[in-house]
């Protein structure tokens, strides 16, 4: 992915560079190395609600199949899935290297558990409305260790999946209900689209409203790391955050465990890491109430990079060139809580533009760290970190940039303030 190359070089060097060479992605038929995406020697497969079996099958006129989930079977490696204009309600499971492809096209997944769910590399989806999933709209990997047995035998990391051009909309309709009492990790469900154990993978030019979190990359049995997500609108996923990086791993770092001082990386096992987070637009997320026992206040940021304790790890990934206002914590927040062992060094914030946040304050980390005024950039971290924070505009906020005592950040002088009481705070 040239992407990668050109954004670390640029963040070396000239910092406009990266804006350029990051908010322009690849045509989706490039956007991955490993894809097969950029052309198809086998005729497509088409599907339509008219469709039948007696139809010759060269158009959506004449679709020889009624579901998706047929034609996916039937389709070989590689192939074009065609799914023509009408609804369909379906849980479909791509578990093949294709191109599947919506025309208008509605998966309406109530009572199910995803609409659709990605279970092979070089995927690419797009022109699709996902709607009502219990759990997902879009799942890539799998979210409960149940269904491991539908990963690649050659290793869980899925690559070259191209999400793109999609609206993904009010899911997690199991909320407090199927889905929570099925899921691995009940804080992290029911997303628009959920990346679980990625690699050189692409989330771009979706619209995501409505769901739990919108989307949300994890590492919940492997590596996350040298994904993109891009351009995407994500809006009003009111109970947790806009785009997410939490990690969820145990194995991702190794630390002391009388200090909780991280020792080493293990990025075969776990993390998130060699992200890119571009020009995305994150309004109004996590404004829900947080219950009592998580500090009240908001749910979730409009970015999020999380450690969920020791031994987890969201480290150099790239933020840049995204808007966030409105949402119920920060604009972006880091949380990396107590006793420590996560590592959350070397990650890069810069080129944003934060409106007012935090609108629901952020008692996540309880006293003396709780921050319930408007704040555009909120770091809470008990381990040591280094970060870059630079070029950001933040404006109509109480706070600009909380950091903990704990963060040494470069580039602070760069970020501009417009209409904020305080610029920088260090609790």
């Amino acid at each position: 992915m040239q992407l990668r190359t050109t954004a670390r070089v640029a963040i070396c060097g000239a910092a406009l560079v990266l804006v350029a060479g990051v908010t322009t992605l690849p045509a989706a038929g490039a956007s991955s190395s490993h894809g097969h995406h950029s052309g198809h020697s086998q005729k497509a497969t088409y599907v339509s609600p008219d469709g039948s079996a007696t139809n010759p099958g060269r158009s959506c006129r004449s679709a020889a199949f009624t579901t998706i989930s047929a034609a996916v079977a039937a389709a070989p490696a590689g192939g074009t899935v065609v799914v023509c204009p009408g609804t369909y309600a379906e849980d479909v499971v791509v578990n093949k290297s294709l191109d599947l492809r919506g025309r208008d096209a509605t998966i309406d997944a109530t009572g199910l558990e995803n609409a659709i769910q990605v279970v092979a590399s070089d995927v690419r989806v797009s022109g699709f409305t996902l709607e009502n999933a219990n759990g997902e709209g879009l799942l890539a990997g799998v979210d409960v260790m149940t269904d491991a047995g539908l990963l690649p035998s050659d290793g869980p990391v899925l690559h070259g999946i191209v999400v793109e051009h999609n609206r993904v909309v009010n899911n997690n309709k199991g909320f407090n209900g199927t889905e929570n009492g099925n899921c691995k990790y009940p804080g992290d469900c029911g997303a628009g689209i959920h990346f679980s154990v990625t690699s050189h993978s692409v989330v771009n030019a979706n619209v995501v409203t409505g769901n739990s979190d919108g989307i949300l990359l994890t590492d919940d049995y492997g590596p996350a790391s040298h994904n993109v997500i891009a351009h995407n609108i994500v809006n009003d996923n009111t109970h947790e955050c806009g785009i997410v990086l939490p990690s969820h791993s145990s194995n991702a770092v190794t630390f002391d465990p009388t200090t909780f001082a991280i020792t080493g990386r293990n990025p075969s096992q776990g993390g998130v890491f060699d992200n890119y987070v571009i020009g995305n637009v994150t309004d109004g997320n996590g404004t829900d109430k947080a219950p009592p026992e998580f500090g009240g206040g908001g749910t979730g940021s409009g970015i999020g990079l999380f450690g969920s304790g020791p031994g987890s790890a969201v480290y150099d990934n790239v933020v840049a060139g995204n808007e966030a206002t409105g949402n119920g914590l920060a604009g972006l927040a880091v949380h990396a809580h107590h006793p420590g062992g996560e590592d959350i060094n070397g990650n890069v914030i810069v080129f944003n533009r934060f409106g007012t946040n935090n609108l629901g304050g952020d008692g996540f980390d309880g006293p003396p760290t709780t921050d319930f005024q408007t704040t555009g950039i909120a770091i809470f971290s008990v381990p040591t970190a280094n970060f870059v924070i630079a070029a950001n505009r933040i404006h109509d906020n109480e706070i600009g940039i909380w950091l903990s005592t704990t963060i040494t950040a470069k580039g602070l002088g760069s970020n501009s303030f417009h209409n904020v009481t305080t610029n920088v705070v260090t609790g």
